[in-house]
């Protein structure tokens, strides 16, 4: 019975395209997370100086 190889060897420059990409995603991806914290702390202190939840009043 022969041995199945599952795997490719893959070049240094589709690693590192590989490589590139990921670093590209992860950017996006953390651009993305950055703007919706801000809308959240925007829409937070909006709340806050409107006294809108502000049960105390």
């Amino acid at each position: 019975m022969e041995t199945e190889v599952t795997y490719k060897k893959r070049s240094r420059e589709e690693v590192l395209a590989w490589l590139e990409r990921a670093r590209q995603r992860k950017a996006a991806w953390e651009e993305e997370t950055l703007c919706e914290l801000k809308a959240m702390v925007e829409e937070s202190r909006r709340a806050k100086e409107s006294h809108y939840f502000d049960f105390s009043v």
